[in-house]
Formats: structure tokens, sequence, C-alpha cells
């Protein structure tokens, strides 16, 4: 019996002269057993290595395994393995057994069970007790140690107390996978197939307390143990290594073997040292690379040499961010396997956040061609089988409600069409279907919408629905089923749904689009989520428990699962972790992410017990896993020994902002390693040039788009030309490259549909709104989907701004129509009558507004309250405004017919319209309320799109012609008023201002009798107006010397009737426009403003004004005098 080590430095071949050793001695040696273990990630490389080593290439009488399948081989052998292995799920899941059991019993632990993490983090915790085998008195010397520090002695009491519930539940039941070893030291002493073998451990980094115990059990009874450990050769053996030094660790575990030896009287040989047995100083692995050897031997040490030689072995890259940082590797791998010779396989990606940057890795890699391995264990949250089972208790929890119906149905894996989803959803958005209740009758309600609504088609698509859900619910909501019932109704919903043939079909979908990987989780989510029910079912399998416990065992299973994937192909990039991944025979190695909190990883809490307890207990000779301090410089070993793997480059990269913009730091290894190469500089790959070769090197198809682009806009240079040809010679890549020419070139030349097509749309007249033709005037297109296609936006059931706007008209008429039929005028209704008669129409609005949506949420009240104010608001300046001048409301939303052209009939109503009645004339305004600040603007009106109020007059006109037919009818004005409740600076006249604040916009008739009718403040003796005077009502004011001011938003009786002839002409070309089939992408933009900013319909357009043939409709925005001009020269002939 005896102990042999195997020494060296990264990269000095200890693995092969220890796997040289083996092979001789086993040939040597046909019926001596040797048994190789190494880590369970390295099993198969071993046997590749060893294989391929051999000289008949085969090998009888050695066996590679790990420490777990030893244990197993053991087994078979002795027995022992009597009860099953407990894993991190099942662990979980008693935990929380045992807590709530335990609760009252628990000081600390009880109040945090509920909190995300604490769990996770209890268990971590307890594998650890297992893992370094704390006994009862371990427990008793710990409280001990805590002494007078009462948070210690709680969660120490805390944690036995679950830890001794934890193993009264697992006894004889279970046992966890720290306990293997346990049980194996137990019973390894009845192996006959140990005694005598050689037993060689490699590529560990140091032990844990159990694994020695083993590791003294073997050099009992092994012939020989051989353990590689990396050491540099110029430290002394038996030294006391401190724990900040580079080979602390290696020390460490030196130290304890050699112990073990010395206890059990095993033979120590002399060490065999790798660089002495290639006669060389020089690690083998750096035989090639001066520069590799020099980081080697001086990174982490003190004191340590420069290297000043020029050197391009080792290079430092800076990018933007983590993408640019993946993209500058994919460039560079490209050009080594291009240029240099390298395959796939000899290159590989280290990082210290594998899941981000892996995420970022499989695209890039993907669209630069490169074959890669993501090595980590990819969780199964977001697997369709996994959310469709999660999302179907979700909606049994939340009682059917929308975000919980619709993640079920969009898992892709229910009984439902996406076209039937598409419809159901549509429906239940616009009426608010939520609970099991309306779920489980009939679909009855209507909405209004431009489509027909099928609702015997969504009654059958819901109908469809609830045959799948309603098993489950019935059972989920019986509180007298245990979880066994529960677990086996998620499970035949499962199979009503015929999932495993399903995943079976995405299965072979992903080999048919050559993606492995995925292909392989699908084939192994059924087996691991049925193996979680086994799970749940043994081990709580009669326990009652509420809906949302159950339904947190099952995420808790779910989330602590994981799939292990194995590389599907030999030639491909490796991208791994710095601590799990194991590499071999790499040539260039990208160290990628060597930024603060990255490499090193940012370690967080020390969990449950605190750094400062940890560093308390291990004092007092408690062995405990290492504290942060600790693993630090843990951390740092397994840096050195991913930064040597390489033999022949090194690249390390840092990106400067992270995903929110901010900045961030390098990791301090960048400083490292430029004190150790002064003449290494960073190279900044966001200032890299775009000559032909880096294009070339990127995988240019990306380049070469945006080439095409400005070679297009004649802004191009010789490099695109020259690139466009490269890629012309590609046979393989000549159908992308003619797809890329055909988008660069694109030229939009739609101009709208047929004459005959838009007859079948529109018919021969053209019917509608004002706003149909004003949408027209903005965008044709626009028009075109909204009347043509009748494509509308989703209705949702919530209170939206044309809610708003529909409730405060519908009060105002209420109230208005009151004051008619009532003893009150707007003269001479009271203040407190007023307020109670606008709450009472705002109430009544609500209660005729067709949607239960106003009642629906404690926002949505608020709103009506909100309105019930803005209205008592509205109503009391209403007042004053009809008060303050002559004109009377004659009409409410009065309904009108308007037919300005035989093709085009328009239909609307006039909110309200006033009149002042003489004995020849009536003068008349119109009135529209806006819930929105809109302002009259002449521009728009000019270019069709404000056209309103001028109907609205022009209809008005008609009415009191028809009406008062022996008197000459006189356009006095067309206004807006905002219903608002402005807010002021507080002061003395705060209500003067408000009531400023709410007066009407518009274009007023420039009489000034009419204007003094209006207003009776401004009227001055003799038909005159006041001086110096302004208008609290309308947009008129005075000079002082009673003339219109300039601000005056004013014209003639002539010029009003000439704006009506103007807009009905307007209308009329409009509609002949758009039943001839104009319907092409024209958006207008006029200063700021612009068609497509508050569109609907911005996601289907497709408009942009970059490409050629899509460009806006410029607009200027002209002088009120020149549109005057404009618009009466045209309409002259009428005056």
């Amino acid at each position: 019996m005896s102990l042999q080590l195997f020494l060296g430095s990264a990269g000095s071949g200890k693995s092969y002269q220890l796997y040289r050793e083996v092979i001789e001695e086993s040939r040597k040696n046909p019926g001596t057993n040797y048994l190789v273990i190494v880590p369970e990630q390295f099993t198969l490389q071993t046997q590749k290595d060893i294989v391929t080593m051999h000289p008949e290439h085969g090998v009888m009488n050695v066996d590679i395994l790990s420490f777990l399948r030893f244990a197993y081989r053991i087994f078979e052998e002795v027995g022992g393995d009597d009860y099953p292995i407990l894993e991190d799920t099942g662990k979980s899941m008693v935990l929380r057994k045992v807590v709530a059991e335990k609760r009252k019993d628990l000081i600390l632990f009880g109040t945090n069970v509920k909190k995300t993490g604490f769990i996770n983090e209890l268990k971590s915790l307890l594998s650890e007790l297992y893992q370094y085998n704390i006994s009862e008195e371990d427990f008793e010397k710990m409280q001990e140690v805590a002494g007078k520090k009462p948070v210690l002695k709680a969660k120490l009491a805390d944690l036995h107390t679950v830890y001794e519930g934890f193993r009264g539940f697992m006894k004889e039941r279970y046992i966890t996978a720290e306990e293997i070893f346990l049980v194996l030291n137990r019973v390894i002493d009845r192996s006959e197939w140990i005694k005598g073998t050689v037993i060689c451990l490699d590529g560990f980094t140091g032990f844990t307390p159990s694994q020695y115990q083993l590791l003294s059990k073997m050099l009992k009874y092994a012939k020989k143990v051989m353990v590689t450990v990396t050491l540099d050769p110029r430290e002394m053996i038996g030294q006391e290594g401190k724990e900040h030094q580079l080979f602390g660790l290696s020390h460490k575990t030196i130290k304890k073997l050699y112990q073990l030896a010395e206890d059990s009287k095993t033979v120590i040989e002399e060490p065999v040292y790798a660089e002495s047995r290639s006669g060389t100083k020089v690690p083998y692995r750096f035989r090639k690379s001066e520069a590799l050897a020099a980081l080697e031997q001086n990174l982490f040490r003190y004191p340590y040499e420069t290297y000043g030689k020029e050197q391009w072995d080792i290079r430092i890259h800076s990018t933007r961010d983590r993408s640019c940082e993946v993209a500058f590797v994919a460039r560079e791998i490209k050009r080594l396997v291009r240029e240099e010779g390298l395959r796939y396989r000899d290159i590989a990606v280290v990082t210290g956040d594998v899941k981000e940057y892996g995420r970022i890795a499989k695209r890039l890699f993907l669209q630069s061609g490169i074959p890669c391995f993501i090595d980590y264990k990819k969780d199964i949250l977001s697997n369709p089988f996994v959310e469709l089972l999660r999302a179907a208790v979700v909606v049994v929890s939340e009682d059917f409600s929308y975000e919980g119906v619709f993640r079920y149905l969009r898992s892709g894996m229910t009984g439902c069409t996406k076209e039937e989803i598409d419809i159901l959803e549509n429906y239940v958005l616009a009426t608010g279907i939520r609970g099991h209740k309306r779920w489980a009758e009939p679909f009855v309600r209507r909405y209004r919408s431009r489509q027909p609504l099928q609702l015997d088609a969504i009654n059958e698509i819901r109908a469809k629905f609830m045959e799948e859900i309603e098993p489950l619910y019935v059972v989920l909501k019986d509180r007298e089923k245990t979880l066994r019932d529960y677990t086996m109704a998620l499970y035949e919903l499962g199979v009503n749904l015929k999932l495993e043939q399903k995943l079976e079909e995405y299965r072979r979908g992903f080999i048919e689009a050559g993606q492995p990987l995925v292909a392989k989780e699908f084939e192994q989510v059924y087996r691991i989520v049925m193996d979680l029910y086994d799970q749940m079912v043994l081990l709580l399998g009669d326990e009652h428990c509420s809906l949302k416990e159950f339904s947190e065992i099952l995420d808790t299973g779910f989330v602590e699962v994981k799939v292990g994937l194995i590389p599907p192909g030999v030639d491909e990039v490796v991208v791994g972790d710095t601590q799990r991944t194991r590499l071999k025979d790499i040539r260039a190695l990208f160290f990628i992410g060597v930024n603060e909190g990255i490499v090193p990883k940012a370690i967080g809490s020390g969990g449950i017990l605190s750094d400062i307890e940890r560093e308390l207990l291990i004092n007092n000779d408690i062995e405990l896993a290492p504290t942060k301090r600790q693993q630090a410089f843990t951390d740092q070993f397994y840096i050195y020994l991913n930064m040597t793997k390489p033999k022949e480059k090194l690249y390390i990269t840092y990106h400067k902002v992270n995903e929110e913009g901010k900045s961030v730091n390098p990791s301090f290894i960048i400083n490292k390693v430029k004190q150790l190469f002064p003449k290494l500089s960073v190279i900044d790959e966001s200032d890299a040039g775009e000559d032909i070769e880096r294009v070339l090197r990127d995988d240019g198809l990306n380049y070469l788009a945006e080439g095409l682009r400005s070679y297009n806009r004649r802004e191009t240079s010789d490099l695109w030309r020259e690139l466009y040809l490269y890629y012309r010679e590609d046979s393989g890549r000549r159908k992308i490259l003619d797809r890329l020419v055909e988008g660069a070139f694109f030229v939009n030349t739609e101009r709208g549909i047929s004459k005959a097509a838009a007859k079948l749309l529109y018919g021969s007249e053209l019917k509608g709104s004002v706003t149909r033709l004003e949408k027209y005037a903005g965008c044709a297109f626009a028009h075109f989907l909204a009347y043509g296609l009748s494509l509308e936006q989703r209705q949702e059931y919530k209170l939206a701004v044309p809610d708003i706007g529909t409730i405060f008209h519908n009060a105002i008429d209420h109230f208005s129509k009151r004051l008619d039929t009532g003893d009150y005028t707007w003269h001479t209704i009271p203040e407190d009558i007023r307020e109670q008669w606008a709450i009472e129409s705002v109430a009544y609005a609500v209660e005729q507004y067709e949607s239960s949506v106003l009642r629906s949420s404690a926002r949505n009240e608020y709103m009506i309250k909100r309105m019930e104010r803005i209205t008592v608001r509205t109503l009391w300046a209403l007042c004053n405004q009809i008060k303050q001048g002559a004109f009377e409301p004659w009409g409410y939303e009065k309904q009108f017919n308007h037919v300005p052209d035989v093709m085009l009939s328009l239909t609307g109503r006039i909110d309200r319209l006033d009149i002042y009645e003489e004995a020849d004339r009536v003068y008349v305004r119109v009135i529209d309320y806006k819930s929105g600040n809109t302002y009259f603007d002449l521009s728009s009106v000019y270019y069709g799109l404000q056209q309103q109020l001028s109907v609205y007059l022009s209809a008005a006109l008609d009415y009191l012609n028809r009406e008062y037919g022996g008197k000459e009818i006189v356009p006095a004005g067309i206004f807006y008023y905002h219903i608002d409740d402005p807010i002021v600076a507080k002061s003395d006249q705060a209500e003067e201002d408000i009531y400023k604040s709410l007066r009407m916009n518009g274009l007023v008739n420039e009489d000034k009798r009419v204007i003094g009718l209006m207003d009776s403040k401004l009227a001055g003796e003799e038909g005159r107006l006041r001086a110096s005077a302004k208008s609290d009502i309308i947009p008129v004011e005075t000079n002082k010397e009673g003339e219109l001011g300039k601000r005056s938003i004013v014209a003639t009786e002539k010029q009003l009737k000439a704006l009506i002839d103007y807009v009905n002409a307007k209308l009329a070309e409009d509609s002949k426009q758009i039943l001839q089939g104009a319907s092409g992408l024209n958006p207008y933009r006029m200063g700021e403003e612009m068609a497509c900013t508050y569109c609907e319909y911005r996601g289907a357009c497709g408009f942009d004004s970059r490409l050629p043939g899509y460009s806006y409709r410029n607009l200027s925005k002209k002088p009120a005098d020149e549109i005057k001009a404009e618009i009466w020269g045209e309409c002259e002939e009428n005056f």
C-alpha cells in the first residue's frame, strides 16, 4: 500500500504522466484492476484520452469512474444502497413540509419560509451539514461557541430543529446524495474488488470531508493510490500553504493526504514532477508559446517577473457591451478557422456568467455558422409542456383570470388553434370575462365592432377550453383532496391533451430544423416531469394542502430540475463556466466578460449563516464550507486554471457598459495581466475600422446589407462594391445575396387599389362621418385599413379616453335637456341645484353606458368621482358663458345628414347649437365639446385635417333655414369647448383664472354687434366694442381704439360661408379620390405634427421614410391671412 503524488503546474502534463503510468502498469499486470476517478463531467474525455494513448487502443483492466459511479460499483458488490436517493427537488419539498410542521417551534425560520429563495438557502445549508458530517455533538459545540450571540443561537436552534425533523422524515425511507459517501464508508470494508486495486485520482482541486474519509479507506485497502495535484514545482511540499496564496488549496490537499497516509501507515512514495519528466522547466502545454509560459509562471505570484517582449499570443480586447463582445469573439473564431487552420474543437470560450453569455453566443454563433455547445444545465421553466402545467394551476388558483387563462392557452400545447385563441382573446378582452362562473356559461354579451361578432363560434372555442380544464378545476377546488389527487388530476390533463405525443412532434421538428440540443430537451422533459410527479406523491402524497401550497411545491420542483445536455457533435466550440467546464487540448481560449462582478463572480450574502458567524464557528474547529473570503481565493485558483488552458492563444475581453447603458469596470485581472506584460495594450474593438479584411472576417453579410442600402442612396465607397463582388462569386451565398439586393433596392410603388375594388369595398356612394374624411386627409392608407378592410385595434375592457369623452357628452346632454323640460334655465338655475344635477347627470350617463367596466375597479370608481368634479366645473363655466351673452341654446346633440356631393353622404351630431333671434334674421353658433385639448387651426382646415366645425355649421344653417324660412340665417361662429378642470396658481382671483382658461376657441364672425351679443362684457356704446378688453368666452380682444386686436381669430360673414363651401368642395374631392381607389401610404407631416404619431396602424403599414417610395406629405403651416386669401379666392365667385 502506497501513496504517490503527481505534481506540476497547469499544463505541465501531470495527467499525461499519470495515464501513461497506468497504461504501462496495466499492460504489465493484466490481473490487477486499475481505477481512474475523475470529476463527473470529465469521465468521457478521460476514457477517450486513455484509449487513444493505449497502444492497443482498448483497455480491459482499467475503469474510469466518477466518485458517484465508484460508490455504485461498490454497492453492486456488497450492498448498502437500500434506500433511494432524495434529489434536490425532493429535499426542497420535504423541507417545506418540515418547516410548516415545526413552525411553532422555530424562533426565526418560521416567518421566513414564504420568502423567495429561503427554502433553497435552507436546502444548501442542510446539504452542507451532511457533506461535512455535522453530528449532534457538533451542534452542541456550535451552541456553546455562539455564547451570548442571541441571533446566532436562534439560528442554530432552528437549524437543529429542522435538521432533526428532516432526518426523522428520511429515516428508513431515503438518503441524500451527500450521505452516499457516509454509507460507502460504512460498507467499503466488505469490498474485495478494491483490495489490491491501483486507484488514481485526477482533475480534483480538493476534497470534501466525506471524500477524505473515503480516501482513508482507499489508502488502507488499495494496492496503490496516485493523485494529481496542481502545484508550482518551485514550491516545497510540506510547507504550510497560506489560503491567500495561489496554491494554498493544493498545499492543504497535500498535507491532508499525507496525514491520512501516516494515520493508515501507508508508504509515501517520492512525488513525480511532470516538468522534470519532460526535461524542461517550461510546462509541456506551452512549449510553443513563451508568453503563455510566462503567464503561467507569474500569474498571481509574488514576487513576479515581467515579460518585456512584443507578443501576440495573449491579447486584451474591450468592446461596448456584451453583445459586441460575443460578436468580436465570433469574428475572431471565424478568422482562426479560416486563416490559421484551427478546428472549432480547438477553441473554447469561458466566462463567469455562462447563462447570459451563453444566450448571446447561441444566437450570434448560429448567425455566423459556428457550431457550439453551451455547457450549462438548462432549466425547464420555459418549456411549453411545463408552462402549460404551471398555467393550468394558475387558471384555477386565480379563478380564471385573463392572464391565467391565456397563459395556459398560449402555451402552444392545448387543443385550441392559434386562430381560435386569437378570436377568443379578442372577445374576452372586450367584454372583461373573468371568473369560473362566467366561463362555465355560454357567452351572450355583444360589443360594437367593425367585424361581425360570431358568438356561436366563440362559444364553441370556450366549450373546448372548458372541457380541457374543468376536470382539473373540480379536483383542485376540493379541499378534501390530497396532494396525490391534485397531482393525478394534473397528470390526467396531460394525458387527455396527448402532451407526450405533442412533445415527440416538437422533438422531430427540432431535429429536422438542425437543433439537436433543443430536441434533446423535448425528449427528456416528459420523463423529468413524470419523475417529479412520482416524487411528490411518494413524499407528500397523503398530505392535505391548500391550492397555493400545491402550486408552490410544484414550482419548487420545476425550478430545481435541470436538463443535462451532451455535446451533439465532435467539432464545435465549447462555451462554458470557469468552474464547472472541463477543457482538453485547447489551442485558443477566449476568456470573456472579465469585468467586476463576473470574473471573479460576485459572491452574494453568506446565506442563512453570515460570513462572520461562519468564521466564528470555523475558528473553533467546526469544519464548514468556505466563507466568502475563502471562496474568493478558490475562485482565483480557478481563474489561473482557466487562463492556462490554451496552448497557443489567450484572448481576454471585457465590456464597458451593461444592459442599462451604465458604465462597468474591468476586472482586476486586466491590470494583473498588463503588469506582467508591459507592452500589452488593450485593443478597443468599438474603434476598429471597416476595412475589407475586417468585414470579411466578420462574415460580412450584415455589413453588405447596410452597404447596399447606402449604395442605393449613392453614399457608398469602393469597399461595398468589392464586398458585393466577393460574395457574388460564392455560389453558396448567391441566393441570400439576391434577397439582400432585392430588399436594398426595393422601391414602394403602391399607390392604391383599383376603382373596381374600391366599389366593392365602399359602394357607389361614400357614407360615414366627418372623422372618416379627416382620417383620409391624414393618410389614405390608414383610411383604407380602417374603412376598407375594417381593421381595428383590439377592444379592451377598460375605461379609455373615448369612453370618458362619451360619458362627458352624455352627462352634459342629459343636464341640458333636463333644463329644457324643467323649471330652471341656464340663467336661473341655483348653484346648489346645478351641482346636484351635474352629479346626477354623470350617474345617469354611467348607468346608460353599456359596460360594467365603469364599476369594475377602485381606479374606475375614482375616475367616476373625477368625472363628477369636472362636469360640475364644466356646467358652472357653460352657465356663466351663456349668461354673459345674448345667445341661447337652441338644440343639443342635433343629428344631421349632410350631402355636400352626390357621391358623399355624411352623418353626425352637433353637441350644441346656440342662436340669437331678431325680427328678420337669426344668428347661429356651433359648439363642439372636446374632452381632449383640441385647438381650431386654419391650416388644418385648409388641408382637410380639421373639417368638423365647418360641416357642423353647414348642417346648422340647413336646419335653421328650414325652421326660420323667412329669416336670414347668419353664421356667428364655430367653437371648441375643452371639458376640463384646470389647475391654476393659488390667488384671490383663482376662480376668475379658471374661468378664463375655459375660454372657447374657434372662429368668430368679426361683426362687432355679433361679438357684443356673444360677450356682453365686450359690448360698448352704439354698436362699438370696449377698448383694451379681452373676452373670457371667445378668442377676441380689442386694442385701445376699440378695434379688433391681432390675436383675435375672426372672419367676415362671407368668409365663414366661403369656408363652408371650401370644406364641402374638399370633402367632395377627397371622397371622389377614395372611390377612385386612392389608398397609398401618404402620411402628412406639418411641423412637429405627423399622422403616424398616434396612428393605430403603425405596426401594420411598413412605412419607412428612409426607403425609396416612402415619404411624408410635408404640409407647411401657413399664416391665417394667406389661407383666408386662398380659400376665399377660390370661392369669390359666390360673392
